[in-house]
């Protein structure tokens, strides 16, 4: 069985066959190396993985930034409690704290809550630089 993931890797390459892609798992992400992309896009993907799991993958996600890089993260936010679609997937309810406490070597450039046009859903989207190493020393 294809999982959604290999039919859209499929179609990227069918489409783009110059560019190299690659699936990896959160909050891992097997197979990346740290300091190799100068802009990380995760479209609200965070939100479907286990509360404790949620801190170390946007920790992983900045460690594969460039010094100076963008991420760009969003989640839908569930208040209450963790629930499951029809089809299985978990929707967390987290505190945005478990995030922002991975941002603290960041830059934040937009942090706001939108409602979805899609799903109507409220929407929290947080975009950050990462220090480079040079941006942490004080000015002389």
């Amino acid at each position: 069985m294809t999982s959604v993931s290999e039919g859209l890797l499929a179609e990227a390459r069918r489409r783009y066959p110059q560019i190299q892609f690659s699936s990896a798992i959160l909050p891992d992400l097997d197979g990346i190396v740290e300091s190799s992309f100068a802009n990380v896009l995760c479209e609200t993907v965070i939100m479907h993985l286990e509360p404790e799991a949620i801190t170390p993958a946007v920790e992983r996600l900045l460690a594969i930034l460039v010094p100076g890089g963008i991420l760009y993260l969003s989640w839908r936010v569930t208040e209450g409690a963790d629930r499951r679609d029809e089809h299985g997937r978990l929707y967390a309810a987290f505190e945005p704290e478990r995030v922002l406490r991975a941002l603290t070597a960041t830059q934040v450039l937009l942090d706001e809550q939108v409602g979805s046009v899609s799903s109507g859903k409220l929407i929290r989207r947080i975009v950050v630089r990462k220090q480079s190493a040079d941006s942490a020393l004080p000015p002389a």
